[in-house]
């Protein structure tokens, strides 16, 4: 990482020892040649390129690469205005997504998964795998925000909180653990993210149980999402809700909730996984079987274009939520990271996923933020 960046430290200089020596002519009247003017900005960008790519290949980077990107174009930028355009297309930064490796036929998996094997779409066009890591080893380590609703019943909640806090306490060091409530729109940190499991398991309670207590859990995953507790960097944000589903700004009549898609939106702006479990809420509403299922359907929705799961049985509280945590921590064992070169369009982009490898299915976002 250090001779990385001393490598672009001194690429730095030396663009900025370019304007230093192509902005200052001794002789007035008489222009350097085109031809080695472009040859130089050639090399600039290929060098910065090179550096951009020497970065992406050390094991842990753990910075933010549109800093770096950025501060080298900005340098090129003061350089020459007139190749800004083309550098910075030289340096934009690689869309990254998590997918989710699930057995075929038989019940088993391939043990690994090879770029080659997997093709993304961006629409009917493929958009280059450049690089796919499985997340175990050196690279397992992940934040993980448990988000309970503050309005679900106590009943409902109350029955699942030992295996809840059996399942926290059996995750790998690898894995921090937070514990927040949704309340009035918002989350309401009870733990901070912490290695020390048995800590974040202690800090579980039972909710509130007030009807509309939380209002919308989609306002509490935007606004968790904007202000993540956490500054250290990872390969993986993992959200884990357990809630109704119910948006009592938006009500149920309605298949489109303008909540749900800014909740999506942010969630892919901030790189969050989002899983849930459903139990019901506290009160009458939303126990009617059309409420309940257009809440699951928008849970559903999240889980889906953000690359997770959601986990509900029928329209009723499950009997026990051991099952769905034993599959949430399988598909959390066998992931990948994806980067991706050469998306179309920034922001919230659609993608299909597709594999070669035999007796494998993949699972992913259908949508990915492009910076």
């Amino acid at each position: 990482m250090l001779f990385v960046s001393h490598n672009c430290a001194i690429l730095a200089g030396m663009v900025f020892g370019q304007k230093l020596t192509t902005g200052f002519n001794p002789r007035p009247g008489r222009e350097a040649s085109g031809a080695r003017h472009t040859t130089g900005n050639r090399n600039l960008r290929a060098g910065i390129q090179h550096c951009v790519e020497a970065m992406h290949k050390v094991g842990r980077m753990k910075i933010e690469h549109s800093v770096v990107t950025g501060m080298i174009a900005v340098a090129l930028m003061c350089v020459n205005p007139g190749i800004s355009a083309s550098v910075l297309n030289a340096v934009r930064v690689p869309a990254q997504m998590v997918i989710t490796t699930l057995p075929g036929q038989g019940g088993t998996r391939p043990k690994s998964l090879e770029a080659g094997e997997l093709t993304v779409l961006q629409g009917n066009t493929p958009a280059p795998v450049v690089r796919l890591q499985r997340l175990t080893g050196d690279l397992a380590d992940m934040q993980l925000f448990v988000l309970l609703d503050d309005s679900t019943r106590s009943s409902s909640l109350g029955i699942q909180m030992p295996e809840l806090k059996t399942f926290l306490e059996s995750l790998p060091a690898t894995t921090q653990v937070a514990v927040g409530y949704m309340r009035n729109g918002t989350f309401g940190l009870a733990q901070a993210f912490t290695a020390d499991h048995e800590i974040a398991a202690s800090a579980l309670r039972l909710p509130m149980a007030s009807p509309g207590e939380n209002g919308s859990p989609y306002f509490a995953l935007s606004d968790l999402a904007k202000h993540w507790p956490s500054k250290e960097a990872t390969d993986r944000r993992v959200v884990l809700m357990l809630t109704d589903g119910v948006d009592r700004y938006y009500g149920s009549e309605i298949i489109d909730d303008p909540y749900v898609d800014a909740a999506i939106h942010d969630a892919l702006k901030d790189g969050l996984l989002v899983y849930s479990i459903y139990l019901r809420g506290a009160g009458l509403y939303g126990l009617g079987g059309r409420a309940v299922n257009f809440a699951q359907s928008r849970l559903m929705e999240v889980s889906q274009e953000t690359g997770g799961y959601a986990y509900f049985q029928d329209f009723s509280d499950p009997v026990t939520i051991s099952p769905f945590l034993n599959d949430f921590q399988d598909r959390i064992d066998n992931q990948y990271l994806v980067t991706i070169e050469d998306l179309n369009g920034k922001g919230v982009q659609p993608v299909k996923l597709r594999t070669v490898a035999p007796g494998l299915k993949i699972q992913g976002p259908t949508r990915i933020y492009a910076r």
